[in-house]
């Protein structure tokens, strides 16, 4: 399953226009669109990640840890998903979720400067 997802960083993302008061809401917010997205026959998903420290005042860290969960949690109960990208709309978050993805993913840990 974790062959299905890869990050991208892009720059001049949109970012959206919520008010999220918790990496947990913030990845439930994820998991509530690719749901709806996997209901619309979508089975390439895609999510844009943001820096969290700015946009909504809590840790990217945290945020990184939550939201890669829960759409992990999904990929793994909808198999009929065939790709998750996920687009970091900075260095920061893009550094943070790759981080992350490979804490708590890699079969082998690399060497990380985070």
């Amino acid at each position: 399953m974790t062959e299905k997802v890869r990050f991208e960083q892009r720059d001049n993302l949109p970012m959206p226009l919520n008010f999220l008061a918790s990496p947990e809401d913030l990845a439930a917010w994820y998991a509530g669109g690719l749901h709806r997205s996997l209901a619309q026959g979508e089975r390439a998903l895609v999510i844009s990640c943001f820096d969290t420290r700015r946009a909504y005042g809590f840790d990217l860290n945290q945020a990184a840890q939550a939201v890669l969960r829960a759409v992990t949690d999904i990929l793994y109960s909808h198999p009929e998903a065939e790709s998750l990208t996920v687009f970091c709309g900075d260095g920061e978050s893009w550094r943070a979720y790759r981080f992350w993805w490979n804490m708590l993913y890699a079969e082998h840990k690399p060497e990380h400067g985070y």
